[in-house]
Protein backbone atom coordinates (compact mmCIF):
# COMPACT_ATOMS: atom_id res chain seq x y z
CA UNK A 1 0.00 0.00 0.00
CA UNK A 2 2.82 2.43 0.87
CA UNK A 3 4.51 1.67 -2.44
CA UNK A 4 1.23 2.39 -4.27
CA UNK A 5 0.85 5.75 -2.53
CA UNK A 6 4.40 6.73 -3.42
CA UNK A 7 3.77 5.75 -7.02
CA UNK A 8 0.56 7.82 -7.15
CA UNK A 9 2.36 10.83 -5.71
CA UNK A 10 5.11 10.47 -8.29
CA UNK A 11 2.41 10.56 -10.97
CA UNK A 12 1.08 13.91 -9.55
CA UNK A 13 -1.98 12.27 -8.01
CA UNK A 14 -0.81 13.10 -4.49
CA UNK A 15 -3.26 15.53 -2.80
CA UNK A 16 -0.42 17.63 -1.35
CA UNK A 17 1.24 18.09 -4.73
CA UNK A 18 -2.09 18.89 -6.40
CA UNK A 19 -2.76 21.59 -3.80
CA UNK A 20 0.66 23.16 -4.46
CA UNK A 21 -0.13 23.32 -8.19
CA UNK A 22 -3.38 25.25 -7.73
CA UNK A 23 -4.03 28.28 -9.94
CA UNK A 24 -6.45 30.64 -8.20
CA UNK A 25 -8.08 33.62 -9.88
CA UNK A 26 -8.98 36.97 -8.33
CA UNK A 27 -10.90 39.51 -10.38
CA UNK A 28 -12.00 42.94 -9.21
CA UNK A 29 -11.16 46.52 -8.38
CA UNK A 30 -7.94 47.56 -6.63
CA UNK A 31 -8.79 48.92 -3.17
CA UNK A 32 -5.27 49.59 -1.89
CA UNK A 33 -1.68 49.28 -3.09
CA UNK A 34 0.43 48.61 0.00
CA UNK A 35 -0.62 45.93 0.55
CA UNK A 36 -2.31 45.17 -2.78
CA UNK A 37 -5.98 44.42 -2.05
CA UNK A 38 -8.31 43.39 -4.88
CA UNK A 39 -11.96 42.42 -4.36
CA UNK A 40 -11.31 42.36 -0.63
CA UNK A 41 -8.39 39.91 -0.80
CA UNK A 42 -4.76 40.77 -0.10
CA UNK A 43 -2.31 39.64 -2.77
CA UNK A 44 1.50 39.51 -2.52
CA UNK A 45 3.30 40.44 -5.74
CA UNK A 46 6.80 38.93 -6.01
CA UNK A 47 9.62 40.90 -7.61
CA UNK A 48 9.62 40.34 -11.34
CA UNK A 49 5.86 39.90 -11.83
CA UNK A 50 4.88 42.65 -14.27
CA UNK A 51 1.48 44.04 -15.27
CA UNK A 52 0.10 42.94 -18.63
CA UNK A 53 -1.77 45.91 -20.09
CA UNK A 54 -3.26 46.83 -23.47
CA UNK A 55 -1.88 50.31 -22.81
CA UNK A 56 1.65 48.95 -23.17
CA UNK A 57 4.48 47.80 -20.89
CA UNK A 58 5.54 49.56 -17.74
CA UNK A 59 2.06 50.39 -16.48
CA UNK A 60 1.83 51.00 -12.73
CA UNK A 61 -1.11 49.64 -10.74
CA UNK A 62 -3.32 52.36 -9.25
CA UNK A 63 -6.29 52.36 -6.88
CA UNK A 64 -9.44 51.91 -8.97
CA UNK A 65 -7.81 49.71 -11.59
CA UNK A 66 -9.54 46.46 -12.48
CA UNK A 67 -7.20 43.47 -12.31
CA UNK A 68 -7.44 39.80 -13.24
CA UNK A 69 -4.86 38.03 -11.08
CA UNK A 70 -3.59 34.46 -11.12
CA UNK A 71 -2.17 33.49 -7.74
CA UNK A 72 -0.81 30.43 -5.97
CA UNK A 73 -1.03 29.65 -2.25
CA UNK A 74 2.16 30.06 -0.22
CA UNK A 75 1.51 29.40 3.44
CA UNK A 76 -1.15 31.91 4.46
CA UNK A 77 -0.39 34.20 1.51
CA UNK A 78 -1.53 34.40 -2.09
CA UNK A 79 1.39 35.02 -4.44
CA UNK A 80 0.56 36.62 -7.79
CA UNK A 81 2.03 34.88 -10.82
CA UNK A 82 0.15 36.92 -13.46
CA UNK A 83 -1.46 40.39 -13.41
CA UNK A 84 -3.71 41.58 -16.22
CA UNK A 85 -5.07 45.12 -16.33
CA UNK A 86 -8.69 44.82 -17.49
CA UNK A 87 -10.48 47.58 -19.39
CA UNK A 88 -14.12 46.90 -20.35
CA UNK A 89 -14.00 49.78 -22.86
CA UNK A 90 -11.19 51.73 -24.53
CA UNK A 91 -12.05 54.22 -27.26
CA UNK A 92 -13.27 57.68 -28.24
CA UNK A 93 -16.01 59.56 -26.38
CA UNK A 94 -18.88 60.53 -28.66
CA UNK A 95 -21.23 62.17 -26.15
CA UNK A 96 -21.28 63.37 -22.54
CA UNK A 97 -24.44 64.08 -20.56
CA UNK A 98 -25.39 64.10 -16.87
CA UNK A 99 -22.40 62.16 -15.59
CA UNK A 100 -22.50 59.59 -18.36
CA UNK A 101 -20.31 59.35 -21.44
CA UNK A 102 -20.94 57.27 -24.54
CA UNK A 103 -18.01 55.31 -25.97
CA UNK A 104 -18.58 53.24 -29.13
CA UNK A 105 -22.28 53.03 -28.26
CA UNK A 106 -21.83 51.98 -24.64
CA UNK A 107 -22.89 54.21 -21.73
CA UNK A 108 -20.14 54.59 -19.16
CA UNK A 109 -20.42 56.18 -15.74
CA UNK A 110 -18.03 59.11 -15.19
CA UNK A 111 -16.52 59.17 -11.68
CA UNK A 112 -17.09 62.34 -9.61
CA UNK A 113 -14.60 65.17 -10.12
CA UNK A 114 -13.55 63.75 -13.52
CA UNK A 115 -14.33 65.66 -16.69
CA UNK A 116 -14.26 64.35 -20.25
CA UNK A 117 -15.51 65.74 -23.53
CA UNK A 118 -16.49 64.39 -26.92
CA UNK A 119 -13.50 63.46 -29.06
CA UNK A 120 -11.24 62.42 -26.18
CA UNK A 121 -10.04 58.83 -25.98
CA UNK A 122 -10.43 57.06 -22.64
CA UNK A 123 -9.50 53.74 -21.07
CA UNK A 124 -12.07 52.75 -18.46
CA UNK A 125 -11.43 50.51 -15.49
CA UNK A 126 -14.56 49.21 -13.84
CA UNK A 127 -17.27 46.59 -13.96
CA UNK A 128 -20.23 45.88 -16.19
CA UNK A 129 -23.72 46.52 -14.83
CA UNK A 130 -26.20 45.51 -17.48
CA UNK A 131 -25.20 47.30 -20.68
CA UNK A 132 -23.26 50.06 -18.94
CA UNK A 133 -19.89 50.28 -17.22
CA UNK A 134 -19.65 51.51 -13.64
CA UNK A 135 -16.27 53.20 -13.92
CA UNK A 136 -13.81 52.90 -11.05
CA UNK A 137 -10.97 54.76 -12.81
CA UNK A 138 -10.75 56.73 -16.04
CA UNK A 139 -7.55 57.31 -17.98
CA UNK A 140 -7.21 59.62 -20.94
CA UNK A 141 -5.17 57.95 -23.69
CA UNK A 142 -3.68 59.09 -26.98
CA UNK A 143 -6.23 59.15 -29.80
CA UNK A 144 -6.06 57.11 -32.97
CA UNK A 145 -4.97 53.74 -31.60
CA UNK A 146 -6.87 50.49 -31.25
CA UNK A 147 -10.12 50.47 -29.30
CA UNK A 148 -11.09 47.62 -26.99
CA UNK A 149 -14.20 45.86 -25.72
CA UNK A 150 -14.00 43.16 -23.05
CA UNK A 151 -16.84 41.09 -21.64
CA UNK A 152 -19.35 38.41 -22.51
CA UNK A 153 -20.98 38.60 -25.92
CA UNK A 154 -24.73 38.95 -26.14
CA UNK A 155 -26.48 37.84 -29.32
CA UNK A 156 -30.05 37.00 -28.29
CA UNK A 157 -31.45 39.44 -30.84
CA UNK A 158 -29.70 41.26 -33.63
CA UNK A 159 -25.92 41.48 -34.02
CA UNK A 160 -23.40 40.37 -31.43
CA UNK A 161 -22.58 43.03 -28.89
CA UNK A 162 -20.89 43.75 -25.58
CA UNK A 163 -22.74 46.30 -23.48
CA UNK A 164 -24.27 48.75 -25.92
CA UNK A 165 -21.50 48.29 -28.50
CA UNK A 166 -21.77 46.20 -31.65
CA UNK A 167 -18.94 43.71 -32.15
CA UNK A 168 -18.31 43.90 -35.89
CA UNK A 169 -16.57 41.30 -38.08
CA UNK A 170 -15.48 39.03 -35.21
CA UNK A 171 -15.05 35.47 -36.47
CA UNK A 172 -16.52 33.06 -33.92
CA UNK A 173 -14.64 29.86 -33.08
CA UNK A 174 -16.08 26.54 -34.20
CA UNK A 175 -17.92 26.07 -30.90
CA UNK A 176 -19.13 29.68 -30.73
CA UNK A 177 -18.30 32.44 -28.28
CA UNK A 178 -20.25 30.82 -25.43
CA UNK A 179 -20.37 32.42 -21.99
CA UNK A 180 -16.65 33.14 -21.86
CA UNK A 181 -15.14 36.59 -21.51
CA UNK A 182 -13.60 37.80 -24.76
CA UNK A 183 -11.24 40.71 -25.29
CA UNK A 184 -11.61 42.38 -28.70
CA UNK A 185 -9.44 45.12 -30.13
CA UNK A 186 -9.70 46.97 -33.41
CA UNK A 187 -11.05 50.06 -35.11
CA UNK A 188 -13.63 52.07 -33.13
CA UNK A 189 -16.84 53.05 -34.86
CA UNK A 190 -19.54 55.33 -33.51
CA UNK A 191 -21.70 52.49 -32.17
CA UNK A 192 -19.25 49.60 -32.02
CA UNK A 193 -15.84 48.10 -32.68
CA UNK A 194 -14.57 46.58 -35.93
CA UNK A 195 -12.51 43.68 -34.64
CA UNK A 196 -8.91 43.06 -35.69
CA UNK A 197 -7.66 40.92 -32.80
CA UNK A 198 -9.42 38.83 -30.17
CA UNK A 199 -8.55 36.56 -27.25
CA UNK A 200 -10.55 34.45 -24.80
CA UNK A 201 -10.42 34.71 -21.03
CA UNK A 202 -8.59 36.94 -18.59
CA UNK A 203 -6.41 34.46 -16.67
CA UNK A 204 -4.26 33.08 -19.47
CA UNK A 205 -5.70 29.60 -19.02
CA UNK A 206 -7.78 27.56 -16.62
CA UNK A 207 -8.02 28.46 -12.93
CA UNK A 208 -9.20 26.01 -10.29
CA UNK A 209 -11.23 28.49 -8.23
CA UNK A 210 -11.94 32.17 -8.81
CA UNK A 211 -12.97 35.04 -6.55
CA UNK A 212 -15.00 37.39 -8.77
CA UNK A 213 -16.31 40.88 -8.06
CA UNK A 214 -19.15 42.27 -10.14
CA UNK A 215 -22.71 43.56 -10.27
CA UNK A 216 -25.61 41.17 -9.84
CA UNK A 217 -28.34 40.85 -12.45
CA UNK A 218 -32.06 40.59 -12.03
CA UNK A 219 -33.15 36.98 -11.49
CA UNK A 220 -32.81 35.23 -14.87
CA UNK A 221 -34.84 32.23 -13.72
CA UNK A 222 -36.24 30.90 -10.47
CA UNK A 223 -33.54 31.48 -7.82
CA UNK A 224 -30.88 32.11 -10.47
CA UNK A 225 -28.85 35.26 -11.15
CA UNK A 226 -25.77 36.27 -13.13
CA UNK A 227 -22.76 38.46 -12.44
CA UNK A 228 -22.78 40.95 -15.29
CA UNK A 229 -19.95 40.74 -17.79
CA UNK A 230 -18.53 37.51 -16.40
CA UNK A 231 -20.64 34.60 -17.62
CA UNK A 232 -20.85 33.43 -13.99
CA UNK A 233 -24.22 32.09 -12.80
CA UNK A 234 -25.31 31.74 -9.19
CA UNK A 235 -28.28 30.12 -7.52
CA UNK A 236 -29.71 31.19 -4.19
CA UNK A 237 -32.80 31.03 -2.05
CA UNK A 238 -34.95 34.14 -2.11
CA UNK A 239 -33.40 35.29 1.16
CA UNK A 240 -29.89 34.98 -0.29
CA UNK A 241 -30.66 36.42 -3.74
CA UNK A 242 -28.56 39.58 -4.22
CA UNK A 243 -30.42 42.75 -5.08
CA UNK A 244 -30.26 43.56 -8.77
CA UNK A 245 -27.45 46.01 -9.43
CA UNK A 246 -25.70 45.35 -6.13
CA UNK A 247 -21.95 44.85 -6.01
CA UNK A 248 -21.17 41.27 -5.01
CA UNK A 249 -18.10 39.09 -4.63
CA UNK A 250 -18.50 35.36 -5.18
CA UNK A 251 -16.33 32.28 -5.59
CA UNK A 252 -16.93 30.21 -8.69
CA UNK A 253 -15.76 27.06 -10.46
CA UNK A 254 -16.24 26.71 -14.21
CA UNK A 255 -18.70 29.59 -14.36
CA UNK A 256 -20.86 28.52 -11.42
CA UNK A 257 -20.98 30.14 -7.97
CA UNK A 258 -20.03 27.67 -5.24
CA UNK A 259 -21.37 28.02 -1.72
CA UNK A 260 -19.30 25.16 -0.26
CA UNK A 261 -15.77 24.01 -0.90
CA UNK A 262 -15.52 21.59 -3.84
CA UNK A 263 -13.62 18.37 -3.14
CA UNK A 264 -9.89 19.01 -3.19
CA UNK A 265 -10.31 22.79 -2.99
CA UNK A 266 -11.04 23.13 0.72
CA UNK A 267 -7.82 25.04 1.49
CA UNK A 268 -8.25 27.30 -1.56
CA UNK A 269 -11.87 28.00 -0.58
CA UNK A 270 -10.65 29.12 2.82
CA UNK A 271 -7.74 31.20 1.44
CA UNK A 272 -10.08 33.18 -0.82
CA UNK A 273 -12.45 33.70 2.16
CA UNK A 274 -15.27 32.26 0.03
CA UNK A 275 -17.55 31.36 2.93
CA UNK A 276 -17.92 34.96 4.10
CA UNK A 277 -19.04 36.05 0.61
CA UNK A 278 -22.30 34.09 0.99
CA UNK A 279 -25.36 35.89 2.37
CA UNK A 280 -27.04 34.35 5.39
CA UNK A 281 -30.72 33.44 5.32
Amino acid sequence: MRLLLLLLCAMSACPVQAQEALRLGVFGVVQSLDPLVVAGREISVPEGVRVISPLGPGQAIEVGDTLAIVATPDGDQLLATRLLEFFPVVGPVTDVKDGTATVMGTAVHIPPYVSVKAGQWVALSGLWSGEQVITSKLRRVDPGGFGQLAGVLEADTGPEQIGGSAVIAARPPADGFGDEIWIFSGQPERTGLRVRLMSKGVFGGKVDLVLWQGYASLPVASQTYMIHGSGIIGTATDAQMPAAGSLVTRCAVQGRVVSAAPAGLEAAFEMLCCARRISAD
